[in-house]
């Protein structure tokens, strides 16, 4: 079963403005670090895209959201997908524009 649209778009939404602050402030370690915060390694961008999800799931769970998706019959796989999307187009488009602006 397909969730409905608007509970998609909220959190596709939650996702993207998670993972911008998450990288924003990774960003800032970068740069405290040394390193090019637009080009981490591909390790880095998996345990961006982990942390930015991990996040999510932690802002469902202190907005106690969860049984009210279990309702909705959202699955926390399908909630998983929804927040890692805008982290994994994020991260691809930061890629792509690096490796065009280089």
């Amino acid at each position: 079963m397909r969730p409905n649209r608007l509970v998609v778009r909220a959190y596709l939404a939650r996702g993207a403005w998670l993972w911008l602050a998450a990288r924003a402030l990774l960003s800032g370690v970068f740069l405290l670090a040394g390193t090019n915060p637009l080009q981490p390694s591909a390790a880095a961008v998996v345990e961006i895209i982990l942390l930015s999800v991990g996040l999510s799931f932690l802002e469902t769970h202190r907005r106690r959201e969860r049984v009210f998706l279990a309702n909705l019959g959202v699955r926390p796989l399908v909630l998983g997908a929804l927040f890692a999307g805008p982290a994994m187009t994020g991260e691809v488009a930061l890629r792509l524009g690096a490796a065009v602006f280089r």
